[in-house]
């Protein structure tokens, strides 16, 4: 073999590296970020990933003056990053394993090589544990591969390790920053994905769900009533004399009142149902297979909640707000005039004096 072949093997392992992480990237990876604490089902994913990564790389070993060597621990390295201790040792016994038992004999040379897998996989896994910033994690990785590779290779070669642990080292260097160069890439394109998706769907001041996340959950609820002749209750919130807190308190008080407001009501509404800041001081709750008397205590249980709970301002002074609530009900109104007639029932309770629930079926007033 010649350098121009070395050199072609290298660029091959690692041209495989890289399609590998984009690929487990759309697959597995787009909503994972490092450092998120995995399901088991997510660790199995990607510790098995990364074992079938190493098992290619051994298929495409770099060829150097009569030694081969691989990657392959790389992949036990992305599986630490990504799931930890477990994910490494899951993609270190699968590379252990193809090591062992398919390819040819098994020898003392080998059952060494293959356990310093398994070693190195609980050394980067641990490793992976630590504070340490990402930086320092490859850098330790890399190091401890290094290492304990040179260690099977004067154990198996005796004096004629030098060369191949020098090309190991560089080898493993280069590979190391490309990899980890790589995937924080991903990374940060991920978190980059996941705020952009939230951003699209959640309301920033208040964190509930946004005027769009509304829209396709009220859709998509409409539909399942109707296909499987259930209830929609839908109530709509409105906050009284709002403009008056912000002339009286200022915008900034506003948006603090916004959004303890939508604290009170995702506290006070079920787990289940959808609070959603459909706009300005309008709030809204989807009601799924709630019938019309049930919603209609649930808005008044929001609206009591909301008037005894105390408002504390930037100042540290504490304001008292009230609401008013519309609510109506598929399927005692169509589908396509729900969110109408809801709306109207709004407008009902504030032309009547505010502070209440009302619906096209009846008012309840505020309470003394």
């Amino acid at each position: 073999m010649t350098f121009v072949d070395t050199i072609e093997d290298i660029v091959a392992n690692l041209a495989i590296v890289t399609a590998y992480l984009f690929f487990t990237n759309q697959l597995i990876l787009k909503k994972v970020e490092l450092g998120d604490k995995l399901s088991s089902a997510m660790i199995w994913k990607v510790g098995v990933a990364a074992g079938l990564l190493g098992i290619l790389l051994m298929s495409f070993t770099v060829h150097l003056n009569g030694t081969l060597l691989d990657f392959r621990q790389l992949a036990i390295i992305i599986a630490a990053m990504y799931g930890g201790i477990y994910s490494s040792m899951i993609a270190a016994v699968m590379i252990l394993a193809m090591r062992l038992f398919a390819f040819g004999e098994v020898t003392i040379s080998t059952v060494i090589a293959a356990s310093n897998t398994i070693i190195i996989a609980l050394a980067v896994g641990a490793v992976c544990y630590q504070s340490f910033s990402y930086r320092k994690k490859w850098i330790y990785s890399i190091v401890i591969c290094n290492a304990c590779t040179a260690l099977v290779f004067v154990i198996n070669v005796g004096e004629q390790a030098v060369i191949p642990i020098v090309s190991y080292v560089v080898m493993m260097f280069i590979g190391g920053l490309l990899t980890a160069y790589l995937v924080d890439f991903l990374n940060k394109a991920n978190v980059q994905f996941k705020r952009n998706e939230k951003e699209a769907t959640v309301d920033f001041l208040t964190g509930l769900s946004n005027n769009r996340s509304f829209d396709a959950k009220y859709q998509s609820l409409l539909r399942m009533a109707e296909t499987k002749g259930e209830c929609l209750s839908l109530a709509l919130i409105d906050i009284d004399f709002f403009k008056k807190v912000n002339d009286t308190y200022g915008h900034v008080n506003g948006d603090v009142v916004l959004k303890e407001l939508g604290t009170v009501l995702r506290e006070t509404a079920r787990s289940f149902d959808t609070v959603s800041r459909n706009g300005g001081e309008e709030f809204s709750v989807l009601l799924y297979d709630t019938p019309h008397e049930h919603a209609l205590g649930i808005a008044e249980k929001l609206r009591l909640a909301v008037g005894k709970h105390p408002f504390k301002l930037t100042d540290g002074t504490s304001l008292q707000v009230t609401v008013s609530v519309g609510v109506a009900t598929y399927p005692h109104t169509s589908k396509e005039r729900l969110m109408e007639q809801a709306d109207e029932a709004l407008y009902k309770a504030k032309a009547s004096g505010r502070n209440q629930v009302c619906s096209n079926q009846r008012v309840l007033v505020l309470s003394p």
